[in-house]
């Protein structure tokens, strides 16, 4: 698809293209992006292929080299790094290279942990020594006279100088690239024939050599996890998106073992389904791994477009329900999670340091994500009579006062808690707005105040936000449905955070209640009593609730009051009478 100016906004493929053009221009778009999609397209240009395998590689192809507007896009790989074997050389080279060149060499990755691969090269130098100079060498015997530093310190065989043959050399390589490849097992084997064979031959010196580089490559093994004893290569595949952001990771199981983890980010990711993105990613990803897949790709759902992909990674795909393989999906889920997070908090760390309390809450409670938009609720009454609300509102652990909330409890008659708790959230949430929208709600109260927010929540069909009680006695947290509190440490950043957004919400309802009971005391009845001053009549109404309890009140009972005397208790109560 091509806008006005000729560039290239969208690419896709179609078994009958007729019927997918049609789709864009008529009825109603499925979403905004769609949507957005269509009022820019002016024209279109296609590409017959033979078979849909040669249309799905196609079209990861083009979005790789146009990046169009409208399609989920990868990031770009070169970003990450490769290791490279040039093995268009007579003596291969191998190093840590970002750029992917058609140069007749090998290439081995991405990698996204470049700190883990550049460790696993050194390892390499050391285990199998190979040459990592740029000096050309043309024939087994060359021109050079010495060699560098490498060779004596047993990282180089030198082939610069005739120290090993072509075909050694080669062997070597061949060994360094299985092991690349997770094929650790056929290394050792073979290096056990070749390590037999030398002390056959009673040269005991190099066959040691050859028991040192199996024992390496045994202690490499032993350090990782076995998932699998049937040694065979694997792809995991977990993703995780949030509004705008979303991540892939790929865990590499090979020869049985967890030996590496991807990340991958996703651009253009608004509007789209995790079933959606996940499809995207499969064509993209493999595009260019087709001779080289794994055993099994473990998915954690369905792709969009499941059967034409898996026909396009040879039936590869799997999506496990139970056992070790669903416990690995949840691993790369967890991974693709926290990347994201961590994304935002890459942003967030720059301008605001209170994130590390909220990243805290999130992993001691165990939310589903990070608490950046949090609001409190408190009721203030005093014996059921001028019952108010108050909502806070603190974004990044920090209050933003213009979303601050207060409510005149109306449907609710005396003291009655938990039905003013859920008359506050059930108001909130009719009128919320899209930007104000929490990730938590905070509840003054126990087990009781907790239940009856949440099933507000549940009624209303509520599943983005999540809810959490704070009891004052012992600064207990209650979890929806679970009995059993959890007691955070009073030196947990986590736990002061809550403290202080309880207070604040304890603040504001007191500060309304305060004006609200003033503003009508001021015009009662009990300012027809001549001498009697704001605190005294604050105190009465504390006291007794209304001015009606107070002319039912006897002397003895009005004296309780602090500062009023025998004379003026008879004053109060012949004026009201």
């Amino acid at each position: 698809m091509k806008d006005s100016s000729d560039n290239i906004i969208y690419v896709g493929k179609a078994k009958i293209l007729k019927n997918r053009i049609r789709s864009y221009f008529t009825g109603t778009p499925s979403d905004q992006k769609t949507q957005e999609l269509i009022f820019h397209i002016t024209n279109f240009d296609y590409i017959i292929t033979n078979k849909e395998n040669e249309a799905l590689q196609l079209e990861s192809n083009l979005i790789k080299k146009y990046k169009p507007k409208y399609n989920i896009l990868l990031k770009d790989d070169k970003q990450y790094p490769f290791i490279k074997v040039t093995t268009n050389e007579l003596f291969p080279r191998i190093f840590v290279t970002r750029e992917l060149k058609k140069d007749g060499s090998k290439y081995f990755g991405p990698y996204t942990e470049t700190k883990a691969i550049r460790k696993t090269v050194r390892l390499l130098e050391w285990i199998f020594p190979y040459r990592t100079c740029k000096r050309k060498i043309t024939e087994e015997k060359s021109v050079y006279k010495r060699a560098c530093i490498n060779y004596q310190m047993g990282k180089c065989p030198a082939p610069c100088i005739g120290k090993i043959t072509i075909n050694d050399y080669k062997k070597l390589i061949k060994h360094i690239m299985n092991f690349l490849n997770g094929r650790n097992q056929e290394v050792i084997e073979e290096l056990k024939g070749e390590m037999f064979n030398l002390a056959e031959k009673k040269k005991f010196e190099k066959a040691a050599e050859y028991r040192d580089k199996i024992n390496n490559i045994q202690k490499i093994n032993n350090t990782k996890n076995m998932f699998f004893t049937d040694q065979k290569n694997r792809d995991v595949i977990g993703i995780y998106k949030e509004e705008n952001k979303a991540a892939v990771a790929v865990l590499k199981i090979l020869s049985g073992k967890l030996l590496n983890k991807e990340i991958y980010a996703l651009n253009n990711v608004e509007n789209s389904n995790i079933s959606e993105l996940l499809g995207a990613f499969l064509k993209q990803y493999y595009v260019e791994k087709l001779d080289n897949l794994p055993y099994k790709i473990l998915l954690q759902i369905e792709p969009d477009d499941f059967k034409s992909i898996n026909t396009f990674l040879k039936n590869k795909l799997t999506i496990p329900y139970r056992g070790e393989m669903k416990s690995l999906i949840k691993i790369a889920k967890e991974n693709a999670f926290n990347y994201v997070e961590e994304e935002k908090l890459k942003y967030l760390r720059k301008s605001d340091r209170t994130i590390f309390p909220i990243k805290e809450l999130k992993d001691k409670l165990k939310l589903k994500k990070l608490p950046r938009k949090i609001i409190c609720l408190d009721i203030s009454t005093i014996q059921g009579t001028d019952t108010v609300s108050s909502l806070v509102f603190f974004e990044n652990g920090k209050s933003k006062k213009k979303n601050y909330r207060h409510y005149i409890i109306k449907t609710v008659d005396g003291q009655d808690d938990f039905a003013s708790m859920a008359e506050t959230l059930d108001r909130y949430l009719t009128k919320i707005e899209k930007q104000e929208k929490p990730d938590l709600i905070i509840i003054d109260g126990g087990k009781g105040q907790l239940s009856s927010a949440n099933r507000i929540l549940v009624e209303k069909g509520v599943e983005d936000m999540e809810i959490i009680s704070l009891a004052k006695r012992l600064e207990e947290v209650f979890l929806p449905n679970i009995s059993q509190s959890i007691i955070l440490s009073r030196s947990s950043s986590a736990l002061r955070l809550l403290i202080k957004i309880r207070d604040e919400a304890h603040r504001f309802a007191i500060t309304f209640h305060r004006k609200r009971r003033s503003s009508r005391t001021l015009t009662s009845e009990l300012d027809k009593i001549k001498g009697i001053g704001i605190k005294t009549k604050f105190l009465l109404l504390k006291e007794f609730g209304s001015v009606e309890n107070i002319r039912k009140a006897q002397v003895e009972e009005i004296l309780k009051v602090k500062g009023i005397g025998e004379a003026f208790a008879g004053k109060i109560l012949k004026e009201l009478n």
